[in-house]
């Protein structure tokens, strides 16, 4: 295998929902290989080889986004709250116990609802071919309009606009360092209810530049493996894919496959978007401290997908 993998029970928190008390599922290191799949030892140019035109491929020459709750008839491409609890709950827009997903139309929350006036509490930054997500302090003055949380960044979701069941997912992006610090880029069932129905977690970082976690989620169960790189994920951009099958799934870095594991039976029966985050603080990776370097910058520069590739023959 390409890089060192070690296997880790974490606490993370998503949308208000504590993973800690899930069970762990044990992870193989090494599975079987299935007909027209990749093994980990080569060096993954049969996949790239056999896939077709993408089914979803954003390269952010423009930024469409939106906070819609429910799905308007004609969606943005990107939604920049989760829609969970609805507008007023702290659950819309959660990443983890220390921060929420702001956007420039977040105004906080108020006992009587949403306040009148946005915050300027905007993580986004678009220039044609890159989006970049920043995490920042709450100014003392907003953070009691905004659940008290300390920290906010961003969130972008394709709930609304695309979902496909299976194939090639891939991020090009610059990570941010420092501790405190949580970018993640994931797959999320389009119905059901978490964690029952399942997720994808294709990376997420916890400010160490040479580390990354890759996670699948089945209801109680969970395999978290801990993908130690050869390269500082803060100096430039890489990849960082996931070939989601029906029999098994396998997590890319530049390309390179670096570990795979059974998917579960959860992850068969539907669709999935797509999301990507840049949260701060929780009790997996800890709070920013004194080393911490704000803002944080989540640089995305394409998000792209493929169907699977047809068998051969």
């Amino acid at each position: 295998m390409p890089f060192p993998i070690i296997i880790r029970r974490s606490t993370r928190l998503h949308l208000q929902r504590f993973r800690g008390a899930a069970g762990l599922m044990l992870l193989f290191l090494a599975s079987p290989s299935l007909p027209d799949a990749p093994s980990l030892s080569d060096d993954g140019a049969q996949l790239f080889a056999q896939l077709a035109a993408p089914s979803f491929d954003e390269r952010f020459e423009t930024f469409d986004h939106g906070i819609d709750q429910a799905r308007p008839a004609r969606p943005h491409r990107w939604r920049t709250v989760f829609g969970y609890g609805g507008a007023r709950s702290v659950s819309n827009r959660q990443m983890s116990a220390g921060s929420f997903a702001s956007d420039a139309q977040f105004a906080g929350m108020t006992p009587a609802g949403p306040a009148r006036h946005p915050l300027k509490l905007d993580p986004f930054r678009h220039e044609p071919g890159k989006l970049t997500i920043l995490a920042s302090r709450t100014p003392p003055e907003a953070r009691a309009l905004a659940w008290n949380k300390p920290f906010y960044g961003g969130a972008i979701t394709s709930k609304f606009s695309f979902s496909q069941k299976y194939g090639y997912f891939e991020i090009e992006a610059r990570l941010p360092a420092g501790k405190g610090m949580w970018p993640a880029f994931w797959l999320m069932p389009v119905g059901g209810s978490w964690p029952d129905d399942g997720e994808i977690d294709i990376f997420e970082g916890l400010g160490d530049p040479h580390t990354i976690f890759c996670t699948v989620i089945a209801g109680p169960h969970k395999k978290t493996m801990r993908i130690r790189l050869d390269f500082d994920v803060s100096s430039g951009f890489h990849r960082y894919g996931v070939l989601w099958r029906s029999e098994e799934t396998i997590w890319y870095v530049d390309r390179k496959p670096v570990v795979r594991a059974p998917t579960p039976a959860a992850l068969t029966t539907q669709e999935a978007y797509v999301i990507a985050n840049l949260a701060v603080g929780g009790s997996w990776g800890g709070y920013p401290d004194g080393t911490t370097r704000f803002p944080g910058r989540y640089e995305v520069r394409r998000i792209t997908v493929w169907p699977l590739p047809q068998p051969t023959r």
